[in-house]
């Protein structure tokens, strides 16, 4: 009489494969998540150099004073004598600059904050989804970093940018009025 072994697997072994195989997916996906948080990170800080870069662009790009000349400053606005530089307590934009297109010096970006926009003031949410920025412009004479009482011929621009992570990117550049 011939007898029949049964082929196959028991239900302990395969209770067993199931608990190492999750085993080993949860260790290869604790391994994964990290790299992907890492990525955005370096998409966000890419983004943000980007924006502070063009930004910085749009503001350097422009006289150093309202009341200096177009071309590398001359005339140059002086302290002493007429045409006068803006007083620190004057920074930012003149009255009829109401339009952000309408900026004509460095000066007029102080204190403008929030979402960001582009040249024309169009909206550029769609690029830089949930990215913010916010200049500060003020004489920095001395170069250390704090403003000064009086007017000068440095202006201290500081572009911050802050990603969707609400990690803040800050971008400074000295403007000489010579």
């Amino acid at each position: 009489m011939l007898v029949k072994h049964q082929q196959g697997f028991s239900l302990i072994s395969i209770v067993l494969s199931i608990i190492i195989m999750s085993a080993a997916l949860l260790i290869v996906t604790t391994s994964l998540v990290p790299r992907s948080q890492h990525n955005a990170e370096l998409m966000y800080s890419t983004k943000a150099s980007e924006l502070g870069a063009a930004v910085m662009d749009e503001i350097v790009g422009r006289q150093f004073d309202q009341n200096s000349g177009p071309n590398g400053g001359l005339p140059v606005c002086e302290l002493a004598k007429k045409p006068f530089c803006t007083s620190p307590r004057e920074l930012g934009p003149e009255k009829e600059e109401g339009n952000r297109t309408l900026y004509n010096d460095v000066d007029d970006f102080n204190k403008l904050s929030g979402s960001v926009k582009d040249v024309l003031g169009n909206d550029l949410a769609g690029i830089y989804p949930n990215f913010s920025i916010s200049i500060k412009v003020f004489y920095d004479a001395n170069l250390d970093g704090k403003p000064d009482a009086i007017s000068g011929n440095q202006k201290r621009i500081v572009v911050d940018v802050v990603d969707p992570s609400g990690q803040h990117y800050v971008f400074s550049v000295i403007r000489g009025n010579f």
